[in-house]
Parts: C-alpha cells; sequence; structure tokens
C-alpha cells in the first residue's frame, strides 16, 4: 500500500470532515458531555466538524491529508505556537478502513517534519484516557506523558 501525505486542499474538505465524526466516535469529549447531559444545542458530531473546519480555514498550511490510491485516508491538523517553540497536533484521524496499516504513522511523521521546519523545539498532542490506541501510538512515536487532565461540566 503506497501512502502518499500532501497539504491539505479544499477539495479535501467534505472527506476531511466525514473521517473525523468517524474516527471520533468513542474518543471524544463532547460526546461524552452528551452521554451524560444529552445533546448541547448541536450534536458533538457537528461540533467537531466546526473545530476541524476551523483549523482547515483559518490555517490550511498546517493542515496535510493521507491519500490511498487516490483516496483520502487520513488528516492531520496543527498549530504552530512560536513563542512557546512548541507544534501541537490539534487533531490526527484516520479512515477505518486504513487504521493500522502505517496511515496515522505517516500523517505524525508529516506534522513533526512541519514544526522542525517551522523551528520548533518540542511537539504536544492529547488524548482521551478512553482512546487506548493513541495511549499506545504516541509513545511509540516518541512522546512522553506528562500530565493527565480531568474534565467537568455542569448544566446551569
Amino acid at each position: 500500500m503506497q501512502i502518499t501525505v500532501r497539504r491539505y486542499h479544499r477539495r479535501d474538505h467534505a472527506e476531511v470532515l466525514r473521517i473525523a465524526v468517524e474516527s471520533f466516535r468513542g474518543v471524544c469529549m463532547d460526546e461524552n458531555i452528551e452521554n451524560q447531559f444529552g445533546p448541547i444545542v448541536q450534536g458533538w458530531q457537528e461540533h467537531k466538524r466546526e473545530i476541524i473546519d476551523y483549523d482547515l480555514t483559518s490555517n490550511p498550511g498546517s493542515a496535510f491529508v493521507a491519500e490511498v490510491d487516490g483516496r483520502v485516508a487520513g488528516f492531520v491538523c496543527t498549530r504552530l505556537y512560536h513563542q512557546r517553540s512548541t507544534g501541537h497536533v490539534a487533531n490526527l484521524a484516520v479512515a477505518s478502513e486504513y487504521q493500522g496499516q502505517g496511515v496515522g504513522k505517516a500523517l505524525m511523521q508529516a506534522a513533526l517534519e512541519h514544526f522542525r521546519g517551522n523551528d520548533m523545539r518540542y511537539a504536544r498532542i492529547e488524548t482521551l484516557e478512553q482512546n487506548v490506541k493513541a495511549q499506545k501510538f504516541y509513545p511509540g512515536l516518541g512522546f512522553k506523558e506528562v500530565g493527565r487532565q480531568i474534565f467537568y461540566f455542569m448544566e446551569l
């Protein structure tokens, strides 16, 4: 299988958002909130689309897609924090049919190269405790766990 990683293009938009909703099911904070409180104005899927759409629209040069046989197989959205010399992987997702085949690793390598090319010294990424795959994947790339955060939510 040949994986090609390239910069995001507007024509990828619909497929990136589809992959995001598919891939974040079961490992998304907004879904956790809905599971306890019900839908919050809009469903978690729409909120996830909005978050990723924001990164794609406001910073398309820091987003990458992986293609397999001409199809978008996954994506990564990144952010650069120059004052902290830190690159942030904001969202990474791989379509279910391509998971476990090196697509995520290729996307992360592209993100890390993007960080290095922009003089970042550090890279960061977060995941939920329930995302067992990510907890195995990120340390395999060299990331070290530095802390855990507890999310609280309440109805007013």
